[in-house]
């Protein structure tokens, strides 16, 4: 491999605003001093070249240099994971090194921690966490000191009113770039935030959704990968131009007339969590949340027109199938009988490292030109984390060890899974980096999936449904259920989040 080719990705990753920087270690302060000049053939001195400064490394995590004298830093984080093919564990601890280059980055990152605050970082599992939260909390057992949970079952715990404010936890900045911005100020209403999203939660990165397309089959409609780079680069990779190029890409494979699973499609996926991307893609919240409350913005003319849209694009073209198990498109890109389709991002590092044609990595398009960003979300199953009632007397503690288990996941552990996913069939391409740092960029994770099976009555979850039935009368769907939902979230969310109803 060009070590030279993945230095230049790797760097290119590393400006990702959605990551940009790291703890204060001691690497920086350790590297020698180098003669920053040489004699040429001529006798005349000329400036070597020096490596630039990675730009994690160049941010400071302001943390205290302080000894906890070995006290343990304990989380409780979910079991059962492997349903959805991920360890949750590994997110927190490594118990040694085993050559796995992702298993290794945790180990060293819990290393360095652990020697730089004299503590220790275990891990326990529970196969709803959530919910067990509450258990301690009313029988006043201090147990753990952060618990993290699926974020579509946080309401568990945060209904139990067992959970501590993430804005009064000391030294935990969330203006640093290990903290998903768009996602926390998303869940803060009335200076509360319970339940926090950091790039701890390698999820919050392997769960996010983009575009992926064979790079082979869409020669076969005139297009190459750079010509669709170029529309994303030029801001026109919006649904309309992805409704044109996808609607003329269908093969009945066998010829037997009948449209299954096995042919091949210019657009297809099970329509279920790559669903709930659609809002967020085209900048249309289901609600706004402030210090006075929270305000649903889900229906209006942009949603119907959204909803409209999309069922025409799965239902009136030849173009789209909807697999029957979910995740199934990973397999069919893999298997080369797709072209275009809304994948998890962890797929670049399992389903398609096998892959035999190129595949390329987009974000979702945007609703139109006039859309300033392309944005995205994730499965609804990434971790966020929280700090148990019981654990109040020590938030010093716990605010300096979760910092710094944040900032040094930012630095050395999402990079190495970068690394990892791009190594092989990436690695002398840079653009790739590009897209990546697009999609990760605009990681909009809406708040009301932390309550939508609840509070929010699955209003969230209403694009799905409507796709999977092809219901293009949402207003009709959401007219039925907004009293109540209103109702809904005065007398249940409002005093979670001390405003009055």
């Amino acid at each position: 491999m060009n070590k030279k080719i993945l230095a230049a990705l790797l760097a290119a990753l590393m400006l990702a605003p959605a990551f940009t920087a790291c703890s204060e270690s001691t690497a920086n302060s350790e590297t020698e001093a180098t003669d920053s000049s040489a004699p040429s053939a001529e006798g005349e001195t000329v400036p070597e070249e020096t490596e630039p400064e990675d730009s994690r490394t160049s941010i400071s995590d302001d943390l205290p240099e302080v000894s906890f004298n070995g006290q343990e830093f304990r989380v409780l984080t979910t079991e059962g994971g492997a349903i959805y093919g991920f360890d949750y564990s590994t997110e927190i601890i490594a118990e040694e090194l085993n050559g796995d280059a992702c298993n290794d980055a945790v180990y060293n990152r819990n290393l360095g921690i652990e020697t730089r605050f004299d503590t220790k970082i275990t891990c326990q599992m529970n196969t709803a966490p959530a919910s067990y939260i509450g258990t301690l909390v009313t029988s006043g057992t201090d147990e753990f000191d952060v618990v993290g949970m699926y974020d579509f079952l946080a309401y568990n715990a945060l209904n139990a009113q067992a959970v501590l404010n993430w804005l009064e936890v000391p030294h935990v900045n969330l203006e640093k770039p290990w903290h998903n911005k768009l996602a926390n100020d998303n869940a803060t209403i009335n200076g509360r935030l319970y339940a926090i999203c950091s790039d701890l939660a390698i999820t919050s990165m392997l769960y996010t959704h983009a575009f992926f397309f064979n790079g082979t089959l869409v020669e076969n409609y005139g297009y190459t990968a750079d010509d669709i780079y170029s529309l994303v680069k030029e801001g026109q990779w919006t649904l309309d131009k992805a409704i044109e190029i996808t609607s003329p890409m269908y093969v009945d494979v066998d010829g037997n007339g009948t449209r299954e699973a096995t042919d091949t499609y210019g657009f297809a996926y099970s329509i279920w969590n790559a669903a709930d991307v659609w809002l967020s893609a085209f900048g249309q919240s289901v609600c706004t949340t402030s210090d006075t409350g929270i305000e649903m913005t889900f229906m209006s003319d942009k949603t119907v027109s959204i909803v409209e849209k999309l069922c025409a694009w799965h239902y009136d073209t030849n173009c789209f199938f909807n697999y029957p198990n979910i995740y199934e498109e990973e397999t069919r890109m893999r298997d080369g009988t797709l072209v275009f389709a809304p994948i998890r991002f962890k797929a670049a590092f399992d389903a398609l490292r096998d892959m035999e044609d190129p595949y390329c990595i987009i974000p979702y398009p945007k609703w139109d030109e006039a859309q300033e960003q392309y944005l995205t979300n994730a499965d609804d199953k990434f971790t966020v984390f929280t700090v148990p009632l019981t654990a109040v007397n020590n938030l010093e503690f716990i605010g300096t060890v979760y910092e710094a288990l944040c900032a040094e996941s930012y630095k050395t552990v999402y990079p190495t899974y970068y690394d990892t996913a791009l190594k092989g069939k990436y690695s002398s391409d840079p653009t790739t980096a590009e897209m990546i740092d697009l999609v990760m960029s605009g990681r909009n994770f809406d708040f009301s999936f932390q309550f939508a099976e609840k509070a929010f009555q699955q209003v969230p979850y209403f694009v799905r449904q409507c796709l999977q039935s092809n219901d293009r009368n949402i207003a009709s769907k959401y007219a039925k259920i907004e009293k109540s939902l209103n109702k809904n979230l005065t007398k249940n969310l409002y005093p979670i989040y001390g405003i009055e109803g």
